[in-house]
């Protein structure tokens, strides 16, 4: 027997060769009308008990997704479907075609998952989808579009011929899963099987009630992949719960469809009071229970997912769906099994996989992988949702922000679903830049003048000249330059927090040196296996005054930079040039003034999935400080600007998305570097080891204040220089 599923009403009766009848759908119902939307979602309570108010919020409504409503038709002139198109087939035989519907049960069940959102009487879990109504009742009711193998398998063609991704199935038969053996079913339905199974390759999930003969297997067509087991993957099978998520009277059990079966709302055994509230034919509304009610929920929890995963297989949708259902809330009628004092098993032979829930069947199920070699299944992916991504230190607060705003796709473990989310869930926006250290000797600057020993020739070889030469080395390239200028003090300057230690060497030549004025040119080269020339410039200073002096310094360089975004160290080398301004004056004989202040631009390069690019970029920084001489010991304390990008801008490639066959497109993420100052107090000191007026060495210390929490230390440090 095949029926419509509507609670009590055996609408249509078939054997093996018979005829289908529809009879009529009782019931009453008003037109709630709001000036909100929150009415309009309560009023239908099968929309809260599965989620659908979350995951329409998020903008998930089943636009784009074809639902075709295998029914009695559809009233397309109801308001609940005012503004749409109806599209469909009638294969009935009816005199008012598809859009129109004589019994009701259509409208209703269509209504369910897509009523419009319009502050009026209800709203549809997918209020957005593309209806299709395929009509199989005539004006009668009989179900004259569904009576013969050849028939069903006309409905089922349709749905390749109109691309339809969800199939709503309320009606059914009073035998069940287990009447007929596999053999059977295949000798009465090879037509219906084959489109059936044609449809799943196109792209289809069938969705089908379960049955209201209270038995304990589901009916015959909606448990029909229990002996045709090709079409499992693609299928969901629907019992009911009432508003109190108990299992109704009338609701036949999952039993052996377990695999493929789920729960949904379908109304109470108390029609009239716990009813589904949905459209009626008449322009109306009407309270109806039953499984037909309980199937269009699940359409509707399948469309929204499809939705929010377009490059999912049909089969993936409905393991997620299945994946994400949960027996929390349900209770059985007869013996009131539920999560707790019920074995799993048991729990399967009345709800399958338990409530559906569009909320979760479109979050996330396992760990987020971020993609860096352009695919989805990939052992390479990075876990963000156990650690984020790293952004270029040095870059402020504002601009951190600015990257978290920008959008990235992740991909689930679970099944590689396509999660656009803000890249603050992905890449580490919060932390603060890293602080180098300022103090006295601490960025490993050795000097060594070699004074004026060597003389150099003029080409006509008459005059000679004296010049001095210097032999200096670094840890931190950028502040190189003008340390021969500093001397003990070049410590004295923020280094670039996303710079990395490479031992860098300069010789500079005093070309010109006299009491107001110097001009001393100087190279860079690092030595490992050979001497590699890295930079070049010229260091100016100016005296003209007693214990005053200007310094400028302006140089070509190259040095390593992290720029890393996958791993913590990722190390490029970069050219680099940079301007340097100081000021060193004594105050007295005990006290001085300095100033520091640095502007370096780095070439410009292109990102990467795995790294970050800039683009005209400049970093600066700046120390002003008094510097206290107590017998040998000196002490510094004043203001400093950490070393931060200030201009320019910074670009990585972060995934856009998928396609079916699991490859990543990236896009290239370009975000304007923003200046924000942040200053910080700094104090430092250097104190000579001594014995017996023997120098032995120094102690080091140092101390700062975090320039982005006054009320935290940034860093610390001691050193101690032994001389050998």
């Amino acid at each position: 027997m095949f029926n419509f599923l509507n609670k009590r009403q055996i609408m249509a009766l078939w054997g093996i060769s018979g005829v289908m009848v529809l009879s009529g759908c009782g019931g009453s119902g008003t037109t709630p009308v709001s000036v909100d939307y929150a009415p309009e979602l309560s009023a239908q309570y099968g929309l809260s008990l599965i989620g659908a108010g979350t995951i329409n919020d998020a903008g998930y409504t089943g636009s784009g997704i074809k639902v075709a409503v295998v029914d009695s038709g559809i009233d397309s002139s109801h308001l609940e479907f005012s503004g749409r198109t109806i599209y469909g087939t009638d294969f009935g035989g009816s005199t008012n075609g598809y859009a129109g519907d004589d019994n009701g049960h259509g409208t209703h069940v269509a209504s369910i998952i897509g009523a419009n959102k319009d502050a009026v009487g209800i709203r549809g879990v997918a209020y957005d989808a593309t209806l299709y109504s395929y009509r199989v009742a005539n004006d009668s009711g009989t179900l004259s579009g569904l009576n013969s193998d050849s028939k069903k398998a006309t409905v089922f063609n349709q749905h390749v011929t109109d691309n339809i991704r969800v199939s709503n199935n309320s009606w059914g038969s009073s035998a069940t899963a287990t009447s007929y053996s596999e053999a059977t079913l295949r000798w009465l339905y090879p037509n219906t099987i084959s489109a059936l199974r044609s449809a799943q390759q196109n792209g289809t999930v069938f969705v089908f009630s379960a049955g209201n003969d209270g038995k304990n297997n589901a009916q015959l067509i909606g448990g029909l992949p229990y002996r045709i087991t090709e079409l499992a993957n693609e299928w969901l099978t629907v019992v009911a719960v009432g508003s109190n998520l108990q299992e109704t009277d009338y609701t036949s059990r999952c039993g052996v469809a377990a695999d493929f079966c789920v729960t949904a709302p379908g109304g109470g055994d108390d029609q009239s009071a716990d009813g589904i509230y949905a459209a009626q034919a008449n322009g109306t509304y009407v309270r109806y229970s039953g499984t037909s009610m309980a199937a269009p929920h699940v359409s509707g929890v399948v469309a929204t997912t499809m939705q929010q995963f377009p490059s999912l297989t049909a089969a993936q949708i409905v393991t997620r769906v299945k994946d994400t259902a949960t027996y929390v809330g349900l209770k059985g009628n007869i013996i009131g099994c539920t999560v707790s004092t019920c074995t799993t098993a048991q729990m399967e032979t009345i709800f399958g996989h338990g409530l559906v829930s569009s909320a979760a069947s479109t979050s996330m199920i396992s760990s987020a992988g971020y993609s860096i070699d352009g695919k989805v299944y990939s052992g390479n992916n990075l876990n963000v949702s156990a650690k984020k991504l790293y952004v270029v230190s040095g870059l402020s607060t504002s601009t951190r922000e600015a990257i978290g705003r920008a959008t990235t796709a992740v991909f689930d473990s679970f099944d590689g679903a396509t999660f656009n989310v803000s890249a603050r869930k992905v890449f580490d926006t919060s932390s603060h830049p890293k602080l180098s250290i300022i103090g006295y000797n601490m960025n490993g600057i050795q000097n060594a003048s070699l004074g004026s020993k060597y003389s150099f020739y003029a080409i006509d070889n008459v005059k000679s000249s004296d010049f001095d030469f210097y032999i200096t080395s670094s840890s931190d390239p950028v502040s190189l330059g003008a340390s021969s200028l500093w001397k003990d003090k070049a410590g004295l300057m923020p280094q670039p927090s996303f710079g990395v230690t490479k031992p860098t060497h300069q010789l500079e030549i005093g070309m010109y040196n006299d009491k107001v004025f110097s001009f001393r040119p100087f190279t860079q080269y690092t030595k490992t296996d050979e001497i590699i020339l890295d930079g070049y410039g010229i260091n100016v200073s100016l005296e003209p005054f007693q214990d005053v002096a200007f310094y400028g310094t302006f140089s070509s360089g190259t040095g390593a930079f992290n720029l890393g975004a996958t791993t913590s160290n990722q190390v490029f080398r970069k050219k680099f040039k940079s301007f340097e301004i100081g000021l060193n004056a004594a105050l007295s004989e005990t006290k001085r003034f300095i100033f520091r202040s640095s502007s370096n631009t780095l070439e410009n390069s292109e990102g990467g999935v795995h790294s970050w690019g800039v683009r005209d970029a400049v970093f600066s920084q700046a120390v002003a400080g008094f510097e206290f001489q107590i017998g040998k010991p000196k002490l510094t304390f004043g203001g400093y600007l950490p070393s931060e990008l200030t201009s320019g801008n910074v670009n990585i490639l972060m995934p856009a998305g998928r396609n079916n066959a699991g490859q990543v497109s990236y896009n290239n993420q370009s975000i304007k570097i923003q200046r924000e100052p942040k200053f910080g107090a700094f104090i430092t000191a250097s104190i000579p080891l001594l014995s017996k007026d023997r120098y032995s060495g120094d102690l080091n210390l140092a101390l700062q204040q975090s320039p982005y929490e006054h009320d935290k230390v940034g860093t610390g440090s001691f050193a101690l220089m032994l001389k050998f």
